[in-house]
């Protein structure tokens, strides 16, 4: 019987397994969502960000899996615990598709990938490393007000989009 599981990638080869595995004719789900990257000049482009760096999901029955999918160039290993691979539950896998498709919805309607009330980190500048609660995008430049804790109140920052990212 054919489950979802996790595959656990070497870095940055995420697109690398899953071309092989559909070459193999396995389903496979890479969750993508879009982020800012700065082009030329003080504009930001869309491109598109791996969810779960280093990880891919892949619909295989491993009874009959030949030895050639654990040995996929690029390929770590089949999330396992105790020694078996973990199926992913289906639901599971249908919760990540519709919330990747509202993160994109989301981007495609402020211009980022950040929802007012979301916690997110600077991770350069002046407040680099301080936690804030994104508020809205301000400028088509790529300028955000976000809410940052500075002496026992929350106060508006305007900082650029490429400057943060999702809180962990």
């Amino acid at each position: 019987m054919e489950h979802w599981y996790a595959l656990h990638t070497k870095p940055r080869r995420e697109f690398q397994v899953k071309g092989i595995l559909a070459g193999k004719g396995v389903e496979t789900y890479l969750p993508v969502i879009p982020t800012a990257k700065r082009a030329s000049g003080a504009s930001l482009a869309r491109k598109e960000s791996v969810f779960f760096p280093g990880y891919l999901f892949a619909r295989l029955n491993l009874s009959k899996a030949d030895a050639s999918i654990r040995w996929l160039p690029g390929l770590r290993a089949i999330v396992s615990f105790g020694g078996e691979p973990a199926p992913v539950p289906e639901p599971v896998i249908g919760h990540l598709r519709r919330r990747v498709a509202e993160l994109a919805a989301d981007w495609a309607q402020t211009g980022c990938a950040f929802r007012k009330g979301e916690t997110v980190r600077i991770v350069s500048g002046p407040l680099r490393d301080l936690e804030a609660v994104f508020e809205r995008r301000v400028s088509a430049a790529g300028r955000a007000r976000v809410l940052v804790h500075v002496l026992g109140r929350l106060t508006a920052c305007d900082i650029d989009l490429s400057l943060l990212q999702k809180a962990r």
